[in-house]
């Protein structure tokens, strides 16, 4: 009933850069519900090519100098993602991440020229019924529709991409799999395919696997920042740190609001022992990503490290707020 009673806080300025000597400020804007309308789709027929974040989702918060296969995957959206279908399904945030997935999603990927549809009227027009679905939070029937539209045309490109994109965002990621793969064979040089195909092996802990969707997005667009991130982020969970430190700034020189990269960064400077550019750079991440309980939780670490409780437990009580919204 309490629960039920509490108004939403007022919105306020954002919050300046914090240092490390003082912690983030918070954000007071009303916290929203994971929307679960929120995905990285493919553009649908007759629209021009857009870009859709792929961003690489994980569960669970990180400790300082845990092994990587307890790396948590991104929950929200960066800022300044171009989501195509409206952000991630479950973020950051693939920027696809989806990070972008954007993450802000990072950082989006080009969705590559597609083929003409032989049957594009009737399959357009399920097509963009999906997507409203999508839109709209209806996910079941989104993938039914997007089943449906298999049933009719087994080749059908964004069908097997979008559900993949969907199940991988369920957490059903040997599902994703089997979709990202089936789309690649209608087009093997998709790098957005290629992209969310090596984000669902990564959290799948199939590293190898993911290696070579990642070598050929790269060979396909050696500057794409999306197909960056998703190497960036399998050398980080193969617990090559300093590999992906390096990997990950050259996104960050680019483009200062990836905050998905950022996090990473910091995560990648955290084990290392860098303590004091990690929580500087963690800090920042914080205020990109603000309603992703990432960051905080581990800034709180970082404050223990220095014995300030009192600001650790700060750190993990936005956490803690931001995990249950």
């Amino acid at each position: 009933m309490a629960d039920a009673e509490k108004k939403p806080a007022v919105k306020k300025s954002p919050a300046k850069k914090s240092t490390a000597k003082k912690p983030p400020t918070e954000k007071r804007t009303a916290r929203k519900k994971k929307d679960r309308s929120q995905v990285d789709l493919l553009p649908e027929l007759f629209e021009s090519p857009e870009q859709a974040p792929v961003l690489d989702e994980m569960s669970e918060f990180p400790a300082v100098a845990e092994s990587e296969a307890s790396v948590p995957e991104p929950a929200t959206k960066n800022e300044g993602e171009n989501v195509l279908e409206g952000g991630l399904l479950a973020q950051g945030e693939v920027k696809t991440p989806g990070v972008e997935e954007s993450g802000g999603k990072i950082e989006s990927v080009p969705t590559t020229e597609e083929r003409p549809s032989t049957n594009s009227s009737p399959q357009g027009h399920q097509l963009a019924r999906a997507s409203d679905l999508v839109q709209s939070g209806r996910i079941d029937e989104a993938l039914e529709q997007y089943l449906e539209i298999l049933a009719e045309n087994p080749q059908n490109l964004k069908a097997h991409n979008n559900l993949g994109v969907l199940f991988d965002e369920l957490g059903q990621h040997d599902t994703a799999v089997e979709h990202l793969e089936s789309a690649l064979k209608v087009d093997q040089d998709n790098v957005e395919v290629l992209i969310n195909l090596a984000s669902a092996l990564t959290k799948l802990g199939r590293f190898r696997r993911a290696g070579d969707p990642v070598r050929r997005a790269l060979r396909l667009a050696p500057d794409d920042p999306a197909a960056r991130l998703a190497q960036a982020i399998l050398s980080f969970r193969r617990g090559l740190y300093d590999q992906a430190e390096v990997e990950l700034r050259w996104i960050c020189d680019r483009d200062p609001g990836a905050g998905e990269a950022l996090y990473y960064r910091a995560e990648a400077l955290n084990r290392t022992g860098q303590f004091s550019e990690a929580m500087e750079l963690m800090s920042r991440a914080a205020e990109l990503l603000p309603d992703d309980a990432r960051p905080y939780y581990t800034l709180g670490h970082l404050y223990d490290r220095q014995n300030r409780a009192f600001e650790a437990a700060e750190m993990y009580r936005r956490a803690r707020d931001r995990q249950s919204s």
